[in-house]
Order: structure tokens, then C-alpha cells, then sequence
């Protein structure tokens, strides 16, 4: 097996507003690549690869040049046809977690062409034919049309994000509170923007019951089964899982969910390995995007899927985009996304948003 060709991408999204990341606003463009690549001259497949800044990860001309060196020995590297084999092999490889997620899926999705199968058969052995998808309230957002959208929409389970100044977060849950009147359940996404001493006042102020976790809600992960204990309020972890790796995969009592982003973690790979750990010790998943285009969302449904079970996505946030790379929007009804049977094809993309890179 072997890739004959291969074509690199770029693109610059318009946004809606500007993408809020840890308190930090954004550009109005969202910019990634996309790679392109065929197997056998007869099986193409799509990956992404989108650094957010702001969020760990690599910059865009970084991982643009990463890849760039990783595809020169692509059309003449002869791949077994065996998967654990052929991603042994590009595990070997020095690449940039963002990259290695856009490799590792465009490989995958080829592949998945080549087996006449979904993408998520690749992930699971009972995939979903549909997905729960958690709804998305970024921290400057207007409440009102906001939560009347989301409602409208079928989210069971809405993600708040957090500005960091707890007595406002505070009046800001309330007021979301208030407007769902009990139609949906939240959780508050703090990204460690807290002091252990705002967490606890936080608890005092809201009725724990009221709340299904706050995701990273300070930097001291060891302090998590002490706030459970003091509280009754669990946590997720997301940017403890890989800026502490170990540490923070060890932690049982008082963790909920783990969030995992495959364009951080380093790949489809890496994030089945950790959902199966997270699986054996009852600890929840959710799939979250960091701001991809379709293309790299259509990839993280699929993951979803393949994982089964009670796993969810944070994916709402093609909402956020003027425009998308895919001709067909993604639905959302009953806060769920039905997982399309096919893997991406050239008919599925808007190349004129494309640029060859």
C-alpha cells in the first residue's frame, strides 16, 4: 500500500465574531490545512489540521513545514496493509499533535474508502448512528437569542464557558439558569481561569444540584477530591490531561468526564487509547472540536460514534463560521447529529475556499 499522491490546502474562514479563548479574543479568520492524499491511486482521503492560538498546540506556518517534511518521503514509502502496521510507522514520526491528527485522518478516511466502510467502523465495533452533542454559550455571547437557539435545537446538556471573575461567572449561570428553566442541564468550562478559593465560593453561591461539572475549574488538579468532598460538585479534565499527562489520567475521585481533543492530544490514536482507560474506570467522554472547519468536525462525529455509549461531543461551534469547507452543513435536531455511513469525498468540499499551499 502506498500514497501516490498528495495535495496540501489552506484556508481562512470568516467568523461571526471573534473565537474567545482563555479570556483572550481572537481573530475574525479562522485559518488551518487541509491535507489530501490517495492510496493506491484509487482511495483519497481528508484530514485537518488546525491550531488555535492560544490553546497549546503548534502555529500555523510550524505545522505547515511539519508536514511539508513529513510528505517528501510519502509517494515513495511503501506502507503495510495492516493498520496497526502502517500507523506503527507514522508513529515514528517526529510530527506536531495537530499534524499528526490531520495525517492520521486523512489515512483513515482513505482507508475507510478502500474497506467500504464508515470512518467510525475504523473506531469501534458498534458505532452510533447518532450522537449527542453538547451545546456551545461562549463567555461574551448575549444570553437571550443564545439560549433560545440552543433550546430550540434539542440540547439536553449546554457547555457555559467561563470569564474567570467568579462573582460574574456566577450572575452569568444564574441568568442562564433562569432562562432554561430546567429544559437542559449545564456545565460551566472554567479552563483553570480560577483560584481554588473562586471554586468554592462558586459552590456556595449556586446549588451544586444544578450543575453537572465545572470542566478545569483551577490549575491544582490534586485539589479535585477535596472540592468534591467539600462540595458535591464534580469536575472534567481537558488541558490537565495533556499539560499533566500521567498525573492527571490517574485521578478517580471527584473527575466526571474527560474532554478529549484529538488535534491536541496528537491524533485519532492517542485519544482511543486514553477513551479505553476512560471507559474501564466509569469516567465519561466527550469528543471536543477546538474550532475546526467541517472537514476536521466531520472526522471527530465519526470518532464520537465509534466510541459509543454515553460519549458526547463538543462540537457546536460551526455556528461560529461565516462559511464552512463542506457543502453540507452539519444538522443538529434533538441535540443530536446523525454519523453519515460514507467517508469525505472531493464531491463533499468547497474547493473554491481552498487555496493550494
Amino acid at each position: 500500500m502506498k500514497v501516490t499522491s498528495f495535495k496540501i490546502y489552506r484556508y481562512a474562514l470568516p467568523l461571526k465574531s471573534p473565537i474567545v479563548i482563555r479570556g483572550r479574543s481572537q481573530t475574525r479568520l479562522r485559518e488551518g490545512i487541509i491535507l489530501s492524499l490517495t492510496l493506491d491511486d484509487q482511495w483519497q482521503g481528508f484530514g485537518e489540521i488546525a491550531p488555535l492560538k492560544g490553546l497549546e498546540g503548534g502555529e500555523i506556518e510550524e505545522c505547515l513545514n511539519n508536514l511539508k517534511e513529513f510528505t517528501k518521503g510519502l509517494a515513495i514509502q511503501e506502507f503495510p496493509d495492516e493498520l496497526d502496521g502502517l500507523f506503527r510507522q507514522i508513529g515514528l514520526c517526529p510530527l506536531i499533535p495537530e499534524v499528526r491528527f490531520g495525517v492520521e485522518t486523512a489515512l483513515y478516511s482513505a482507508l475507510a474508502r478502500k474497506l467500504q466502510k464508515p470512518l467510525s467502523y475504523l473506531w469501534g465495533e458498534s458505532p452510533s448512528s447518532a450522537i449527542m452533542v453538547n451545546g456551545l454559550l461562549q463567555e461574551e455571547e448575549p444570553l437571550g437569542q443564545a439560549v433560545n437557539d440552543l433550546l430550540r435545537k434539542g440540547f439536553q446538556s449546554i457547555k457555559v464557558k467561563a470569564g474567570g471573575a467568579v462573582k460574574k461567572d456566577v450572575e452569568r449561570v444564574k441568568a442562564v439558569l433562569k432562562l432554561l428553566n430546567n429544559r437542559a442541564r449545564i456545565h460551566l468550562d472554567v479552563n483553570q481561569r480560577w483560584s481554588y478559593d473562586d471554586a468554592l465560593y462558586f459552590a456556595g453561591a449556586i446549588d451544586p444540584k444544578q450543575i453537572e461539572y465545572l470542566e478545569e475549574p483551577f490549575k491544582d488538579i490534586e485539589k479535585t477530591s477535596v472540592f468534591f468532598h467539600k462540595t458535591g460538585i464534580v469536575s472534567a479534565l481537558d488541558e490537565s490531561l495533556i499539560s499533566q499527562g500521567g498525573k492527571a489520567v490517574k485521578m478517580r475521585e471527584g473527575v466526571r468526564a474527560w474532554v478529549l481533543k484529538p488535534t491536541l492530544l496528537g491524533g485519532v490514536r492517542k485519544a482511543l487509547v486514553m477513551a479505553n482507560d476512560a471507559k474501564k474506570n466509569g469516567i465519561q467522554i466527550v469528543v471536543s472540536s477546538s474550532f475546526e472547519s467541517g472537514i476536521g468536525l466531520f472526522s471527530l462525529i465519526q470518532l464520537a460514534a465509534g466510541l459509543g455509549g454515553t460519549c458526547r461531543a463538543g462540537i457546536d461551534t460551526l455556528k461560529y463560521f461565516e462559511k464552512d469547507l463542506l457543502k453540507a452543513p452539519f444538522v443538529i435536531q434533538e441535540g443530536k447529529i446523525v454519523v453519515s455511513p460514507k467517508p469525505l469525498s472531493e464531491g463533499d468540499i468547497n474547493f473554491e475556499n481552498l487555496s493550494q499551499a
